[in-house]
């Protein structure tokens, strides 16, 4: 009876515990929770196509509880929509996105066959505060003004057994303005100005008043700069020199003044009553005590009366700042309505170097496939007064994870010589190789004779990935129609590719529409238009055997018979997703990856033109000029500042304020080359951008160069002077025999005058291969002998450059001859001032921005 009663004792215990047990399963069950979090201050911008939100899913749950495979985000789709650009994690991959219905599921990459799924590799969010973060790419709905609550509908994620939501779901802001902050030039010296720029646009469905910024100014990121002018609701240039009565002022457009207000020119303030197409009538001169001057043709005119946007508009408001002392600085601020119920993001423009002698370096592309290449540019900049000779680059990659290797470069090895206020630029390639993920990156210098050394520069970053995708052009005036693109697509994952879709943008309306087959794509491939949102036209390779190879790329293009007319700069999104083949290995997945890629819609255009023909002589001398012409709506933009840049030879200057028929020149000299080369030019305006190809024919002669070391640099009229410099033959196997015919000359035609001082060699020289030489030129005729020459006593006061001229008169430069067959124009890139009370100043031909 006793063993009885026992045994029932212990089957009741082992009962009791295993209840205990599935209870305490149960609760453990039931602590398994997740949190979502997102940064503080996340924001994004109404009608963004390339708009991102981004949260950090948290496994709450304790040790021992369940690991996160999948997760899956709900929006508001009237409020978003979702973007089949989304990409995920690493060891992660998007298994759907669906813009209808808001969601957007991530799942794991299953590594023994390629799909989205949730089979454990690794990758799982781990219980006990383990955190994953995930960025949905999106495009916010427009509303009348910023909203502060959106919110996420729900977030649900899987583990065997379920979780919970621990706390509330985070919210965001969704602001009406977009905005773009740009400063130039890119570098500048110590006492130059700073031009800042912000294009803002409306993006809400109202009207929105009294656009400024906050703060006003914008923030300097150092206190090596002051402002100095500004704001500024628009700008123009004056056609024509203006005196100090006039009352009606030409320009070249009065698009972005109101009908009456206020104008600044120079240091000027004008008040006017009316406008035509062109004029600003009724102007009381030098009204908010300020003192009516002369001003010159070209001036840059400013309004200072605050704009309101409609819908869909842009307009710019402008800044200037002195540049104080040596160092970097960038600029932050936001664009506000009147009543703040309307701002942007907080943005920051580019960084500029205030230096005498400066460096900014960039790599291209920002995104390669393993085993491609990139171009590093390295722009020297000298911003003093004096000219810099034998200009040196050295880069170097750094720590980013990538492998650079040089392929070539620096091309050119170096630069004779750089005229203050110019640029030269030196190039490399290098082929990168790594791992998806992996950061490359350089750091650089140059320097010059002196010693001198420019600043530390590094590049901007880019990374490898396992796909990538460029389209051409990446930019489009308004309402372009038809127009073709072009996709390079690139594959450097370990799968063939099979499939490219690309997804036509919605955003725009019914503006993008597609020419029907229109679509081209590699031999053996089809294109099909495929409906839906958004709509997508599908390449793909029905036969499975013409398939893009991991490392090779394929080329493929859609027309559209009319494309978004906008009336400020947009970002449209075209997002390129690729399938991979479902054949041989772990590649029977089929799984998808999607590349982003963009093309800027600019409600402004730009020409880019070259003047002579050419091709010139890669001689280190000769020259182009390169014309710009900003337009919008056909109708010229004046008073604009332009950027320039070049992949070769020397700029000056490097930036440039368009003139009333929206013009703006600069002058490009040739690099120093044996071999025929070219030049790529850009001219950038924001957004805005054009480049022109000019070439070059290899120089194999014995080729003189200016070395610095002009003395005197300040003369005076009536004054007797010869005058000393020197000159490298930078040829390593052919010397040059000099005759007393070479001169030294310099005029003042630009300052309105007619006078020249000419003085000729002083003696026969010859200067060997790889040799710098001292040059005296100080006779009166080309018999030689020396002696001075006078400068005339009605030259012009001023500061001249003696720069080259092949079809003189007036003499200016230096001309150098053998007397038999040789003979050629150089630039003496530093200046001479001719003072000491001769001929009088034409303050007209002054140019304002050369002197502001």
């Amino acid at each position: 009876m006793t063993d009885r009663l026992n045994t029932r004792r212990t089957i009741l215990t082992a009962l009791l515990v295993l209840i205990a047990a599935l209870f305490s399963a149960a609760s453990a069950y039931s602590a398994d929770t997740f949190t979502v979090t997102s940064a503080a201050g996340m924001d994004v911008t109404m009608l963004d196509q390339n708009g991102a939100v981004s949260f950090t899913i948290t496994n709450t749950s304790p040790a021992g509880g369940k690991s996160i495979y999948q997760i899956e985000f709900t929006l508001d789709p009237a409020k978003y929509t979702a973007s089949a650009a989304t990409t995920a994690p690493s060891g992660w991959c998007v298994d759907t996105v669906n813009p209808a219905a808001g969601k957007v599921k991530f799942g794991l990459i299953d590594p023994s066959n390629g799909k989205c799924d949730k089979n454990p590799n690794g990758s799982q969010i781990p219980p006990n505060g383990g955190s994953l973060t995930f960025t949905i790419v999106l495009t916010p709905a427009s509303a009348a003004s910023d909203t502060a609550t959106d919110t996420l509908s729900d977030v649900q994620v899987k583990s065997p057994g379920g979780f919970s939501l621990q706390g509330a779901l985070p919210t965001w802001t969704r602001r009406s303005l977009e905005a773009v902050l740009a400063a130039t030039p890119a570098s500048t010296g110590v006492g130059g100005t700073i031009t800042l720029t912000m294009l803002v646009t409306n993006r809400s469905t109202a009207t929105q008043t009294s656009i400024g910024s906050t703060p006003a100014p914008p923030a300097p990121s150092s206190g090596i700069v002051t402002g100095t002018g500004g704001p500024f609701y628009g700008s123009s240039s004056l056609d024509g020199g203006h005196d100090s009565l006039t009352s009606v002022i030409t320009v070249g457009s009065t698009a972005e003044f109101p009908s009456s207000g206020t104008v600044q020119i120079e240091n000027e303030k004008v008040c006017y009553t009316g406008k035509t197409a062109t004029t600003l009538t009724g102007g009381t001169r030098g009204c908010v005590a300020t003192t009516a001057a002369s001003h010159s043709s070209g001036a840059v005119v400013y309004s200072l009366d605050q704009f309101s946007l409609a819908a869909g508009e842009g307009r710019t408001i402008i800044w200037t700042y002195s540049a104080d002392s040596t160092g970097s600085v960038y600029f932050t601020a936001r664009a506000t309505n009147g009543a703040g119920s309307a701002r942007s993001m907080s943005l920051s423009s580019n960084t500029v170097v205030i230096g005498n002698f400066t460096a900014s370096i960039a790599v291209a592309p920002s995104s390669v496939v393993s085993g491609q290449s990139v171009t590093v540019a390295m722009t020297a900049s000298n911003n003093g007064s004096s000219a810099l000779v034998n200009i040196v680059p050295s880069l170097t990659p750094c720590a980013g994870g990538a492998t650079e290797a040089l392929t070539t470069g620096p091309l050119p090895s170096g630069v004779s010589s750089v005229a203050g206020g110019a640029s030269a630029v030196f190039q490399w390639t290098y082929s990168i190789t790594g791992s998806a993920g992996s950061v490359y990156c350089f750091t650089g210098s140059a320097t010059a004779d002196g010693p001198v050394t420019t600043n530390g520069a590094s590049s901007n970053s880019g990374a490898v990935s396992s796909y990538s995708a460029s389209v051409s052009p990446s930019e489009i005036a308004s309402g372009t129609a038809p127009q073709t693109f072009t996709w390079t697509v690139n594959n450097g994952g370990g799968c063939s590719i099979e499939q490219v879709e690309i997804a036509i943008p919605t955003q725009g309306g019914p503006s993008w529409v597609y020419q029907s087959a229109s679509a081209s794509s590699p031999a053996g491939w089809s294109a099909t238009y495929k409906a839906g949102t958004p709509p997508k036209i599908q390449f793909k390779d029905p036969s499975k055997s013409i398939l893009i190879a991991p490392g090779g790329s394929g080329v493929f293009s859609i027309t559209f018979s009319s494309t978004e007319a906008v009336t400020s700069d947009k970002d449209v999104s075209f997002p390129v997703t690729v399938k991979e083949s479902k054949t041989g290995g772990v590649c029977n997945g089929g799984l998808e990856s999607s590349v982003e890629t963009h093309v800027t819609v600019t409600a402004s255009a730009l020409t880019l033109s070259h003047s002579p023909a050419g091709p010139v002589s890669a001689d280190g001398s000769s020259s182009y000029t390169l014309t710009a012409t900003l337009t919008s709506g056909g109708n010229p933009l004046s008073g604009k500042t332009l950027s320039f840049a070049t992949t070769n030879g020397t700029l000056d200057p490097s930036t440039a304020v368009t003139d009333a028929n929206g013009q703006a020149a600069v002058t490009l000299t040739a690099p120093s080359s044996t071999t025929d080369t070219t030049a790529a030019v850009t001219a950038t305006y924001i957004n805005t951008d054009k480049a022109d190809t000019v070439s070059f024919t290899g120089w194999t002669g014995a080729n003189l160069q200016y070395w610095g070391a002009l003395n005197p640099v300040t003369v005076s009229c009536g004054t007797s002077y010869p005058f000393t410099m020197n000159v490298r033959n930078t040829s390593t196997s052919q010397s040059m025999s000099l005759t007393s015919a070479s001169y030294f000359a310099f005029n003042d035609s630009s300052s309105g005058g007619t006078s020249v001082f000419q003085a000729y060699l002083d003696s026969p020289a010859t200067v060997n291969p790889s040799t710098t030489m001292s040059l005296t030129f100080g006779s009166p005729t080309g018999a030689g002998g020396g002696g001075g020459v006078s400068v005339p006593s009605g030259f012009v006061e001023g500061t001249y450059q003696p720069s080259q001229n092949p079809t003189p008169p007036p003499q200016s430069g230096l001309y150098l001859t053998n007397g038999i067959a040789t003979s050629y124009y150089r630039t003496v890139t530093d200046s001479v001032t001719v003072s000491g009370g001769c001929g009088a100043v034409n303050v007209n031909v002054i140019e304002w921005t050369e002197t502001r």
